[in-house]
């Protein structure tokens, strides 16, 4: 027995958490449901807490941020017996302004189990983000027109998650590319259309913005000739369309259905600290750090 304790507080035979999802792929606006395992393990051993963090990992240019979107606590302290298993319940309506899983965008769940004089047991599960239907039929309908999303398509700039197409047929030796960003309401979408033109003079940015009605998502036919006619109009007509787009995305992200709504204020507070945390870097030694951190009401520890 003396043995297993030994063990165990090496990590060896002691309890481990499992969160087992029931299923990895979730719209926005979805349910999440699962259930939390915790199988003891050679010994009785006291468990301090739980926790179960969702995070997001995004990467913004040339910089990667970890964002915890939410944190879902078991604070209750409890003893789990050797072999023992106990399960929770688990669930989780995915907020509907969350930026889509992408090249760049990435979703999952890290389980915390705390164990008093132990080595801690943590689980990772990841899960995929996806639009709902009525979003999902734009990119079905632009694939129909014949433009693929680009590998690397649905970046964040910090304000807007953008998505990339190539055109593969229709309007190929005109357009270089299509982008645009989006905002949901419960009415419709809000688009802002970006058509690169390939013209003699070089590449011209033409933008529109537009409004899709829920009808017209959720008529196939429809919704493809739309596109098809709003494509044709930006091509030759460029000059008739002049839009800033600052003043979109400004305009948009402040609505509650635009798509990364959510993070933004988030990655704007984690990047905030993270650049206050370099400046003190830069400019104060440990010392002064140390000395900031008192003036700021920071209190000495003591030997």
């Amino acid at each position: 027995m003396v043995f297993k304790k030994f063990m165990a507080k090496l990590g060896k035979g002691s309890a481990q958490v499992d969160l087992v999802l029931d299923k990895q792929e979730y719209k926005l606006g979805e349910q999440i449901n699962g259930e939390l395992f915790i199988q003891g393990g050679t010994i009785e051993q006291d468990i301090n807490k739980i926790d179960i963090d969702f995070l997001m990992s995004v990467r913004i240019g040339e910089h990667e941020q970890t964002i915890l979107i939410n944190r879902f606590p078991f604070h209750e302290p409890f003893k789990i017996k050797p072999s023992e298993r106990k399960s929770y319940s688990f669930s989780y309506e995915l907020p509907q302004n969350l930026l889509l899983s992408g090249y760049s965008v990435s979703y999952y769940f890290i389980t915390h189990l705390d164990i008093a004089a132990g080595v801690d047991s943590t689980d990772r599960d990841p899960i995929d983000v996806l639009p709902p239907d009525r979003f999902q039929n734009i990119l079905k309908a632009f694939d129909k027109l014949g433009f693929c999303e680009k590998y690397g398509s649905r970046s964040f700039d910090g304000h807007m998650q953008e998505f990339e197409l190539t055109p593969t047929s229709l309007l190929k030796d005109d357009v270089k590319e299509v982008e645009f960003v989006a905002a949901m309401e419960k009415a419709g979408i809000h688009l802002l259309l970006e058509v690169d033109l390939r013209t003699f003079s070089g590449e011209k940015e033409v933008k529109r913005e537009v409004w899709l009605d829920n009808e017209l998502l959720n008529n196939e036919s429809e919704l493809v000739n739309h596109l098809q006619h709003i494509l044709f109009e930006m091509v030759n007509e460029p000059g008739f369309y002049h839009y800033d787009k600052a003043k979109f995305h400004h305009k948009v992200s402040r609505l509650p259905g635009a798509i990364g709504a959510f993070a933004i204020g988030l990655i704007a507070m984690e990047l905030l600290d993270e650049a206050v945390e370099e400046v003190a870097e830069g400019i104060f030694g440990e010392e002064e750090q140390e000395g900031l951190f008192d003036f700021f009401g920071g209190e000495e520890e003591e030997d």
